[in-house]
């Protein structure tokens, strides 16, 4: 079953995150997507990531944005060159 969103947030918390051996320090990125207001609401759907799954997960959402914008777009019409 598809559901649709009406929005989203992002969050990184500056007070999570774990010191890498390297002495950086990562944070996890909070994705949450939320219903559209009225009848059918429903609570807000969360999930926190790794730092690498968060670039997974914008990598693939990109790409599959850049497939559907070349899929979706019509074709001029009348532009026939032969």
């Amino acid at each position: 079953m598809t559901e649709y969103l009406h929005g989203h947030n992002v969050v990184i918390d500056p007070k999570q995150g774990e010191e890498l051996a390297d002495g950086t320090w990562a944070q996890p990125v909070t994705l949450v997507l939320l219903g559209a207001p009225g009848a059918e609401y429903r609570r807000p759907v969360a999930i926190t990531l790794t730092p690498e799954q968060a670039r997974e997960l914008a990598f693939g959402l990109l790409a599959a944005a850049e497939h559907a914008a070349r899929t979706t777009t019509p074709s001029p019409q009348g532009d026939d060159q032969q």
